[in-house]
């Protein structure tokens, strides 16, 4: 069954598989967040994300980004996160140019959105688990919004 995206569902099943998949994100230590994900389109969304030891605890999806504190957000228009989730399904997990920290560092793909360094050094500190999140989609039928 396919799951939309966008959509608060997608990053439920996300984080259900990081639950399921427990012993893959122990290894890469604790995370400790609260991230902000912003699909541009024809209608934004917004979903924050907590992260806490080794699981992700909660997923919202906001109305404006003062409903929650966020750490840092990644923004990205729609077709950028699609190409990004295709190539974790192509193969495994993405293609250099589409990691999370290719994506948001080399040329600014995808925008940080950050009001305290501390928040901005967090996305970093926890790229490794952040990823093994997003990679979570790898074989996820996704319907694309």
């Amino acid at each position: 069954m396919a799951i939309k995206f966008p959509s608060l569902e997608f990053f439920q099943e996300l984080a259900r598989r990081m639950e399921e998949n427990a012993a893959e994100f122990e290894k890469l230590g604790f995370c400790d967040t609260v991230m902000g994900v912003k699909v541009d389109g024809d209608t934004p969304h917004l979903y924050a994300l907590t992260f806490d030891v080794f699981d992700c605890k909660d997923v919202r999806e906001l109305s404006s980004p003062e409903e929650a504190e966020l750490d840092f957000t990644l923004e990205a228009p729609l077709p950028l996160w699609r190409e990004m989730f295709e190539s974790i399904q192509k193969n495994g997990h993405p293609e250099p140019t589409y990691t999370l920290n290719s994506l948001s560092h080399v040329g600014d793909r995808m925008k940080v959105v950050y009001d305290d360094p501390e928040g901005h050094d967090k996305l970093y500190r926890f790229m490794a688990t952040l990823q093994a999140f997003m990679d979570q989609a790898s074989d996820l039928e996704i319907e694309w919004a």
